[in-house]
């Protein structure tokens, strides 16, 4: 039995005997062994921007947001032609557009940009471990401030859903963690940061070894968090260290942000020139340690957790639209308001564990009121749209159930003043032949909700 220590800055033959000298080859087998221990990272969430829109389980638009003198209106706005998001070819792209708008989120204050911001509260939180993000910005112009962050999940902010979180920045419960913050007026250098209410961290800011251009190519932003500490990094170099063993915030769960914001009390004064700026993620991804996994980064390459699949009762939901009290599936511009309503199947004794949330990015000013959304269509251009929802399991946000309604917008009302139908699912097209035919039958023609 031997008890070893190796002196490994000295000579080879520097190993301290401690009850007998032992080979060589226990030093070496030793050292080797202590060199090959290591815990990898394991995904146990990440959005890879794979899909033709932003994935709303995993993202909220934070369209109320107007903090620190901003000049843009945030828009949940993923489809059309002047859309502040755009996932394509693997990537999101957060656009920032110069347009002057009244923006309809903030009361119709008046906005000389639009552009997005995203965070996953309530919907993807986490604590500890390895929060990690790869990306790019595309301009140096002046007046742009994009950031990569964090928030305790109590804070009283965008989306409320009414479980506690009325915490104010930067109390207990509404705390900032800021892993990548970059602005156009000090452009070869990037700010981490601390925002609560203790006084624990500090801002640092990292000088890019390339000046400014290095902010133009792609790199991996992260934090590594754990009880004692939190750690920063760009790509593989440690940014800086802070301890946090003596700080009551960040030890509960946070969200993620990214957002590009223009002006403001970072962003100054902005190019007149500028005219577009983007906000290019690749990935978005959170890891905790596992001793099988070799795995630097916390990205598509890093192992992933074996999805659990926790006995839930089964759950399912349709989607009807209404105007004029007809359901429809093609709806009239011009024919006043719309009505969708949602009917959810779920265990009575399951259905305090569902939140449910509504995907209504394509309609303007739509009002929800629980199972329930309307909007008005006078403003919407002629084509095809979809509303849909989401019902989230509060413990296992994996377990998420998704459905879509899809319609038209017409120019005007149809000739004869009737609506396409809809119902479970199919839709019915009936020509005014057809109704005269039912009327000769007798038959009534209003249509019942499954």
């Amino acid at each position: 039995m031997f008890t070893i220590t190796c002196l490994t800055r000295l000579k080879p033959k520097a190993c301290i005997e401690k009850v007998r000298k032992p080979p060589r080859i226990f030093c070496l087998l030793a050292l080797l062994l202590s060199n090959t221990v290591y815990a990898g990272w394991e995904v146990q969430w990440i959005d890879t921007f794979e899909g033709e829109g932003v994935n709303w389980s995993n993202w909220t638009a934070q369209t109320q947001a107007n903090y620190n003198n901003e000049v843009q209106c945030y828009t949940a706005d993923d489809h059309s032609n002047q859309r502040n998001y755009d996932v394509s070819n693997g990537t999101l792209k957060i656009i920032a557009r110069k347009e002057r708008v009244s923006c309809p989120s903030l009361g119709g204050q008046s906005k000389s940009w639009t552009s997005g911001r995203l965070n996953s509260k309530d919907k993807r939180e986490f604590l500890y471990g390895k929060l990690e993000a790869r990306i790019r910005f595309h301009n140096l112009e002046k007046g742009t401030w994009p950031a990569f962050w964090m928030l305790e999940n109590r804070i009283a902010e965008q989306p409320i859903k009414g479980d506690g979180d009325s915490a104010q920045w930067p109390q207990r419960g509404a705390g900032e963690i800021d892993v990548w913050e970059w602005y156009a007026h000090q452009p070869d250098r990037y700010i981490t940061n601390f925002f609560n209410a203790e006084g624990c961290g500090a801002e640092y800011r990292y000088s890019y070894p390339n000046g400014a251009a290095d902010v133009l190519d792609w790199h991996r932003y992260s934090i590594e968090w754990t009880k004692e500490k939190i750690d920063f990094f760009i790509d593989q170099t440690l940014v800086v260290s802070r301890d946090i063993r003596q700080c009551q915030q960040y030890h509960e769960p946070m969200f993620a942000l990214i957002n590009l914001a223009m002006g403001g009390m970072l962003g100054g004064a902005i190019d007149p020139n500028l005219q577009q700026a983007t906000l290019e993620v690749d990935y978005i991804a959170h890891c905790q340690t596992s001793e099988t996994s070799q795995s630097l980064y916390c990205n598509e390459e890093a192992p992933r957790k074996e999805p659990t699949q926790p006995e839930q009762p089964a759950v399912n939901a349709s989607l009807s639209m209404y105007q004029n009290g007809v359901a429809t599936t093609e709806i009239s511009r011009t024919s006043g308001q719309v009505t969708v309503l949602a009917e959810l199947e779920l265990d009575p004794a399951e259905g305090d564990n569902y939140s449910l949330y509504w995907q209504a990015q394509s309609l303007h000013n739509p009002i929800i009121d629980g199972k329930q959304l309307r909007f008005d269509p006078i403003s919407m251009d002629k084509g095809q749209y979809q509303v849909g929802l989401s019902l989230v399991h509060i413990d296992d946000v994996d377990s998420t159930f998704s459905k879509q309604l899809y319609f038209s917008v017409t120019e005007s009302n149809n000739a004869n003043g009737e609506s396409n139908t809809s119902s479970a699912g199919a839709t019915q097209f009936f020509s005014f032949a057809a109704l005269l035919l039912l009327a000769i039958w007798r038959r009534k023609s209003n249509v019942s909700i499954d």
